[in-house]
């Protein structure tokens, strides 16, 4: 089965802090919520449903004298722990890093926080540059021999480090953020149930979804046309003389222009269909022409003697 598996780098504003949280995260890992609830509280955040998810799996906690790392994995439409982190923001936390890789494609997104705002891996470095060997550290040089080699060893690595991060165009504070992912998840959710709904009610009505989805491009096609006309005959009204002439001419284009997108659109449609079937139809003659001479009989193949 697919799955998302985060790596949450957290960096606090003092030891205090640092030390609570890795208790706080320790205790949920292990299951054990009472402890975890009794920490949180110190930590001035005592709903543990906003520092935990209840489905993250194969969570690790992984503590350094400097920061704190978690480590989870999700499924693939779930979110991204950004409701944690808004929480964590607002008690303590001072900068994070998310690494979420993939596995269904294979690819890693690294995302950078810092003070409640969600920025570009430079400006975070800029902002925080003593935190740069902790999250990109380079491969080791070998010998003396292999300097040339460890150099491109490095540049590698730094350029996956680079390639990796998300960046936003400027600064958005997670909160935001977290909006926008719940408001493109709930329309994305929506699109899928109504196309789900259209396929449904075609079903009852007798008529293939296709059919019904081609009927949906052509009236749109048509509608198109006609919104063109309608702009055109008002435009000219308003800025030429000849009002009869121009009303004329307007329901004329009210006609020829819808029929006109809808029999392009529906040539678009059909195209490749039609295509397939050109293609076809060459086979067969193809295949007819091998054993029979110009005239439609069998050749003969007359052999020396």
């Amino acid at each position: 089965m697919s799955q998302n598996t985060h790596t949450l780098h957290l960096f606090f504003e003092d030891p205090v802090k640092l030390k609570i949280g890795q208790l706080v995260y320790q205790y949920l890992a292990a299951g054990n919520t009472e402890q975890a609830q009794r920490w949180a509280d110190k930590l001035g955040r005592g709903d543990l449903d906003a520092l935990w998810d209840a489905l993250w799996f194969n969570q690790e906690v992984f503590s350094e004298p400097d920061h704190l790392t978690l480590r989870f994995d999700t499924g693939t439409h779930d979110d991204l722990p950004l409701t944690a982190l808004e929480a964590l923001f607002a008690h303590g936390l001072q900068a994070a890093v998310l690494e979420v890789f993939y596995d269904q494609v294979g690819e890693t997104e690294r995302m950078h926080f810092d003070t409640g705002q969600w920025v570009s891996r430079q400006v975070f470095f800029q902002r925080n540059p003593q935190w740069l060997p902790v999250l990109e550290r380079r491969a080791e040089r070998g010998g003396p021999g292999d300097a040339n080699e460890g150099d491109g060893d490095e540049d590698a690595d730094a350029d996956a480090d680079h390639g990796c991060s998300k960046d936003p165009a400027k600064p958005i504070s997670i909160t935001q953020l977290r909006q926008q992912e719940a408001k493109r998840k709930r329309e994305a959710q929506e699109a899928a149930e109504a196309i789900v709904d259209f396929a449904k009610a075609m079903g009852k009505s007798g008529t293939s979804p296709v059919q019904g989805l081609i009927a949906v491009l052509l009236l749109r096609a048509g509608l198109k046309g006609l919104l063109q006309a309608i702009v055109f005959t008002v435009v000219a009204v308003l800025l030429f003389k000849g009002f009869w002439l121009w009303l004329g001419l307007g329901l004329v284009l009210a006609v020829v222009l819808p029929l006109y997108y809808m029999l392009a659109e529906y040539k678009n449609i059909k195209g490749d269909d039609d295509d397939d079937g050109d293609a076809d139809g060459d086979n067969n003659s193809n295949s007819n022409d091998d054993g029979q001479d110009d005239n439609g009989g069998p050749v003969t193949v007359m052999a020396n003697r």
